[in-house]
């Protein structure tokens, strides 16, 4: 299975496509700061989660349910606004701004995780690539058993 978490109207075919909202092609209607979510443990191969993470009350709730529903290896896709660009503090509902170190806290081998990583949730992904593209920042990480 795969999901594409916050998907509003912005629905995937191939994806449970899960939303807070119950707009059309919504399959889960869901709040993710609920904890835990409606998804088996290792259940989910992928996950798509684009502009949702600026959204979420608890970025550590979230890292940590992502972590718990992907099978080893699961991959994690996440795009939020860079926090230069001006969509980063257009939508008022946004609660965070991103920067490359934002997601460092759950990847290994860098300082953040190396210090902080056990108060972040002990959740623990690889990074595959950091990106910036336009205003948008592009994550891809793999989860670590």
């Amino acid at each position: 299975m795969k999901l594409n978490l916050g998907s509003g109207t912005q629905t995937l075919k191939d994806h449970v496509n899960v939303d807070r909202a119950a707009v059309p092609g919504v399959d889960v209607v869901y709040d993710l700061d609920v904890a835990p979510w409606p998804f088996g443990d290792g259940s989910v191969a992928a996950i798509e989660a684009r502009h949702v993470f600026e959204h979420v009350a608890d970025p550590i709730v979230f890292m940590t349910e992502c972590h718990r529903v992907l099978e080893p290896g699961g991959r994690l896709s996440i795009v939020v606004p860079y926090y230069r660009s001006v969509d980063a503090f257009t939508d008022p509902t946004h609660r965070r701004f991103c920067t490359e170190w934002t997601f460092c806290y759950w990847v290994q081998g860098n300082v953040y995780h190396e210090k902080n990583n056990a108060a972040y949730g002990g959740v623990s992904f690889t990074n595959l690539s950091v990106h910036l593209d336009g205003a948008a920042l592009d994550v891809a990480m793999v989860k670590i058993p």
